[in-house]
């Protein structure tokens, strides 16, 4: 069991990505994934590095932020001020991020991570037509494609709220353009929930923690 060190980032996931100069990085699954964001975007803004989040399901909450500044010393306000938001409600808005904004944003900030939270979210509305929203996903994608060798991109896509239909092709694309794939369920266990993080690609391997605790632990089997 390896438990966590005086660095809230020091263990995995963070480590297995910690010394990666560029790359997409998908985590899926269980919404509970969303918990991982403030320690992703942490993770460089404690390095006094700009982040840019791109959040397409209204997900950005700034108290886990907050607390972890203070956890390691930081002054929140300096942390908040580092990291940049843009907001998507339609799939159309969130191509437009990544295909007309980001290479700006990147030239202004010059981050070394991007998060992008739910960027699927909003392709999985019915109103949009399955061909176009599945066209504008594929040169969103390539363009992360093209960007990510410079820089880290973290992708956190929970499973859809409803039945996907063809949609899964979605997931399923992004998966096939990722360097690093990690699984994240939340176990029921009526004693103890927990979450579950298991690395699909490249290896098969897993870690579990207690979310009820302050300070995960994180056992690696």
């Amino acid at each position: 069991m390896d438990t966590l060190l005086d660095s809230p980032f020091q263990d995995p996931p963070l480590s297995l990505i910690s010394d990666a100069t560029g790359g997409i990085f998908l985590f899926y699954g269980d919404p509970v994934l969303f918990g991982l964001a403030p320690l992703l975007a942490g993770w460089r803004l404690s390095r006094g590095e700009r982040v840019l989040f791109l959040d397409g399901d209204n997900r950005f909450n700034p108290y886990p932020l907050v607390e972890l500044a203070k956890e390691i010393g930081h002054d929140p306000k300096a942390f908040l001020s580092s990291l940049f938001i843009s907001r998507a409600f339609t799939c159309h808005q969130m191509g437009s991020l990544v295909l007309n904004q980001l290479q700006s944003g990147i030239t202004a900030h010059h981050p070394r991570l991007v998060l992008l939270c739910a960027p699927l979210e909003t392709f999985y509305d019915e109103a949009v037509p399955f061909i176009e929203a599945k066209n504008l996903l594929l040169h969103l994608v390539a363009a992360l494609s093209r960007l990510a060798p410079d820089r880290i991109f973290v992708i956190l896509s929970p499973f859809p709220k409803k039945a996907a239909g063809r949609r899964t092709f979605f997931l399923s694309h992004l998966k096939t353009t990722a360097e690093r794939i990690f699984r994240v369920d939340q176990s029921r266990d009526p004693l103890q929930t927990s979450i579950r993080i298991t690395e699909e690609k490249p290896e098969a391997r897993h870690w579990v923690f207690p979310i009820e605790a302050s300070k995960p632990v994180y056992a690696h089997r």
